[in-house]
């Protein structure tokens, strides 16, 4: 007999017993589960089915997947401007944007990085936009002078999977700053980077307290402290949390692959190889099928590219999904949005293809928790104003001298929002290479931006 079927009948017996408990009594012992192990034992049969669905176990901690917009920062956020939310308007209520809950010291709602609903804010403070809850994180100890990177920059980065636990952790990644203090340091520009220990900061909502971790490099690293040098000013770079690991866009455009688990780590490169040279712009992000990237060419075609990270069997390497070049796109969305308008509450009766607003706010106070359970939320990008992209030939008259900027991943379409022409914000469905208008954008400009999916309404940890 294999050893799947001996685990199969091992569920089948404890679910054939646990039917002797009365249902009460089943769910009380089923409800202290974490969710993706109820999940689990809701399929062991049809009797732990009902219980779980009946009492509504499975996510009453959880939202439903849905997303509720983009939050973007501008330009000027360092001189006070607070975060902002382009979203669809059922799901725009819900949302205080511009976290004026928070604790008001100057800079303090910059958004840092962001993971599975929850944000990490400048000044360590993390933050539920869902629940109003916030929590300020205990300041960072000092680097342990035996790393040798005193003076390194950090890539902060939020790991947090409700599914698995409410508790977060925050990792704060080296990275190489413009220039070495060799009284501080025992790096030179000849040391290959990352290096092949690797000390990372860690703090932890479970112990409420940092701690210096050393994660292990396996295989090359991706150049020298001189190669990273070029890259170190005005590049914005991107961190993703995917299955246990965190993957770190590093400054030559290649990508720190983390195991969280095991204290290792690896270098990928991206699909650009990482010789871009300033001609084309990288973003990293993930949707239904894992680790995505996307490469947007500063050329007058505008091309773009989406590859998917293939992880299967133990290799990383990167898979082209689409290839496409936007002046077209561009053109013919200028000339529509001209004669006939974007949709409107005229044209579209039903709520959920009216245009997303731009919000610097809050808009109602009603209860959040209540509203964020409500259904029906998502926008509807079956219907509405599409193009096909596949029908739409590139000419001379197509050339754009404004740019396409990306506003990220779908968390789980295979669709990206893109900004065109600092105006018009666009879903591109790159399974289908359809295009679609969501509304008008007017922002100076967008310097950091994510697409935002509530995932948590319980407690937020913390001390």
């Amino acid at each position: 007999m294999e050893a799947g079927d001996h685990r199969d009948q091992s569920i089948a017996g404890v679910a054939a017993h646990a039917q002797l408990l009365p249902d009460d009594i089943l769910a009380c012992v089923l409800r202290r589960l974490e969710p993706r192990s109820l999940a689990a034992s809701r399929c062991a049969c049809k009797g732990w089915r009902a219980v779980v669905d009946g009492r509504r176990l499975l996510r009453t901690d959880l939202l439903p997947l849905s997303l509720y917009g983009i939050f973007f920062m501008e330009i000027d956020v360092l001189c006070g401007d607070p975060p902002k939310l382009f979203a669809n308007p059922l799901t725009s209520r819900r949302i205080n944007a511009n976290l004026d809950y928070t604790d008001r010291e100057e800079g303090s709602r910059i958004i840092e990085n962001h993971c599975n609903g929850l944000l990490l804010l400048w000044g360590n403070m993390v933050v539920n936009p869902a629940t109003r809850q916030w929590v300020r994180l205990p300041p960072p100890p000092p680097r342990c002078t035996e790393s040798g990177m005193e003076g390194f920059y950090d890539d902060v980065c939020l790991a947090f999977d409700p599914t698995v636990s409410p508790d977060y952790e925050v990792y704060m990644v080296p990275s190489v700053p413009c220039e070495l203090d060799p009284t501080a340091t025992i790096f030179t520009e000849e040391s290959e980077w990352p290096p092949s220990s690797c000390a990372i900061r860690v703090f932890s909502s479970r112990t409420w307290r940092w701690e210096e971790r050393s994660f292990l490099r396996r295989g090359e690293a991706a150049g020298t402290i001189a190669d990273m040098q070029q890259y170190t000013e005005f590049q914005r770079r991107y961190t993703v949390y995917w299955k246990g690991a965190l993957y770190v866009h590093c400054q030559n455009d290649s990508i720190m692959r983390i195991t969280l688990s095991d204290g290792a780590y690896q270098v990928i490169k991206s699909p650009a190889g990482g010789k871009m040279n300033g001609s084309a712009h990288l973003y990293l992000g993930k949707s239904n099928k894992g680790v995505y990237c996307a490469l947007i060419y500063h050329n007058l075609q505008h091309q773009f590219q989406v590859w998917l990270l293939d992880e299967s069997c133990g290799r990383m390497g990167w898979e082209l999904k689409n290839d496409i070049k936007f002046a077209p796109v561009m053109a013919k969305i200028s000339l529509v949005k001209y004669k006939d308008g974007f949709p409107n509450k005229k044209k579209h009766k039903d709520q959920n293809l009216r245009p997303w607003i731009f919000l610097r706010g809050n808009c109602f106070d009603e209860d959040v928790k209540q509203a964020l359970t409500e259904d029906n939320a998502e926008w509807d990008y079956s219907k509405g104003f599409i193009l096909e992209t596949q029908d739409l030939k590139v000419n001379s008259d197509h050339m754009h001298f404004e740019e396409v900027y990306f506003l990220g991943f779908h968390p789980y379409k295979e669709i990206v929002f893109l900004w065109m022409s600092r105006d018009t914000a666009v879903a591109y469905d790159f399974s289908s290479s359809k295009v679609q208008c969501l509304g008008k954008l007017h922002a100076h400009w967008i310097g950091k931006s994510f697409p935002y999916t509530p995932c948590w309404i319980g407690e937020l940890s913390e001390k």
